[in-house]
């Protein structure tokens, strides 16, 4: 079975059952592989490189005004902590309201408005279909919209291997408020954007463009999801728009296309005192048999940074383990024996031996300094997508004739400036992180250690210290009284 049956699989054995739910498909199902194989696309590889300027072109659920978290937003989240050392922007064009030839008429050389933000970038990718189903398009017109597009950027220099079009996610025509008393249907918009999904696929194919499915693995999530509460959605109350969990999930959705890898870093230790490593560095391993080991611990790169809404994502799937995967694995320890884990002193978590011999993930442990730091750059990313979304709805008064070029160069400027600042406060916290080693212990529960020693021999050194102290102290008294004893004897 391909990676992405096998990871989507797992996420759905894995799900966490809310209160009251039953669990959808036990492991090993074979309809549930059945399923997957019919539903999921396969990956294109299309992963971004360092230099690259994204540009993201699509309608409001790129723009994405109404929520904190977009998915380019989590992408991002994605690529800055797994390659800190890299220099990759993001830009957010994205305008609410629009349609692929909305695109085509900003961008074009006979545009009201300049919008200097789609300047520089070296790949691009596109999203529309969403106003073009709710304004009953053709299949055939939405298609030739998009293709224009692709035309006016290879006339920018971006090639069809540089472009990735993307299936957009699903109107929820499917949540139980969609339907009237009888049981009918009020909308099926959604129809629609499944005829744009295929014809987009076969565009791609005919073009050697990259191609991103978001609409076919939403759906079938959003199924999972209504069977449990059927007027629950991955969308606002409009049904166009991905909420919050929504934009995770197609974050997710997309990078697994594309091809990333799960894997942040990985340290797996022998019994003895040797470590095997991956995308990281160990120094100074010790252990005492069963009960105890420690050594220095530098990742190359940083977990992502678990947020509320990934949290929130994971009540219905295990993404976490599979799009950020720090992974800690120990051998040679008591299977039924609970470890404490110590970063820098700090207990981080608590494992059963048998756990740590299978290997544990360290992304979603609060005290992680690589979580700290990566939750530090997430709330940067966050005023990152704020920033650009405050611009974006400038461009697009202007092109309504509502607001000036001078109203918009303004807000490019403020855009352009704060944005190269953002970009480079995050990337400066995710570099400082992987330059610091950090002291990694994992002790036994009844191994009684502090500051890596054994609290014997602090006891042992503590008394040494008093007496020590002691004897100093009776040496400066004896000291004084001979002292007096001469001064009296003159």
């Amino acid at each position: 079975m391909k990676k992405w049956k096998k990871c989507l699989s797992a996420i759905l054995c894995a799900a966490v059952l809310l209160p009251g739910s039953e669990a959808l498909a036990s492991e090993g199902d074979p309809e549930l592989e059945k399923e997957l194989a019919q539903v999921m696309p396969e990956k294109d590889e299309c992963m971004f490189e360092d230099g690259d300027v994204v540009g993201f072109i699509g309608d409001s659920i790129t723009q994405v005004e109404y929520t904190g978290i977009s998915y380019q937003e989590f992408i991002y989240n994605y690529y800055i902590t797994r390659h800190p050392d890299w220099k990759l922007e993001f830009r957010n064009l994205g305008t609410a309201s629009y349609m692929a030839a909305d695109a085509v008429r900003l961008y074009s050389d006979s545009a009201v408005v300049t919008d200097k933000a789609i300047d520089g970038i070296n790949k691009a990718v596109i999203m529309f279909g969403m106003n073009e189903a709710l304004h009953n398009w053709s299949a055939k017109r939405y298609i030739q919209s998009i293709n224009q597009l692709i035309e006016l950027l290879n006339d920018r220099g971006i090639t069809n291997d540089q472009i990735i079009l993307v299936a957009p996610t699903p109107y929820d025509q499917t949540r139980s408020s969609n339907y009237d008393e009888n049981g009918k249907q009020k909308d099926d918009t959604d129809d629609l954007l499944s005829e744009y999904t295929g014809e987009l696929k076969i565009l791609a194919d005919e073009l050697g463009t990259h191609y991103i499915d978001l609409h076919t693995p939403m759906l079938w999530v959003t199924e999972i999801v209504q069977g449990r509460i059927p007027d629950d959605t991955l969308t606002v109350t409009d049904n166009v728009h991905p909420n919050a969990m929504g934009n995770t999930i197609a974050g997710f959705f997309f990078l697994y296309q594309q091809g990333a890898d799960k894997e942040v870093a990985s340290v797996e230790v022998g019994e003895d005192e040797t470590a095997v490593t991956r995308n990281a560095t160990v120094a100074k391993l010790k252990r005492k048999g069963d009960r105890y080991v420690s050594f220095r611990y530098q990742p190359h790169s940083i977990p992502m940074a678990v947020t509320y809404e990934f949290n929130e994502a994971s009540q219905y799937f295990e993404i976490v383990d599979e799009i950020s995967w720090e992974n800690l694995q120990v051998a040679g320890l008591h299977p039924d024996v609970t470890y404490r884990v110590y970063m820098n002193r700090i207990l981080v978590g608590q494992y059963k031996g048998s756990e740590l011999a299978q290997g544990v993930n360290l992304t979603n442990l609060d005290w992680n300094p690589g979580q700290e730091a990566a939750k530090q750059m997430e709330t940067l990313n966050q005023s990152w997508h704020t920033n650009s979304s405050d611009y974006r709805a400038v461009v697009r008064q202007a092109m309504k004739g509502k607001a000036t070029q001078a109203d918009v160069d303004a807000a490019y400027g403020t855009w352009s400036g704060t944005t190269a600042a953002l970009i480079g406060q995050m990337y400066d916290i995710a570099g400082k992180s992987v330059e610091h080693a950090r002291v990694v212990e994992i002790v036994s529960e009844d191994y009684h250690v502090w500051m890596g020693q054994e609290i014997w021999q602090w006891i042992v050194a503590a008394v040494a210290a008093i007496a020590s102290m002691g004897g100093f102290i009776l040496w400066r008294k004896r000291r004084r009284r001979l002292r007096k004893e001469q001064e009296n004897g003159k």
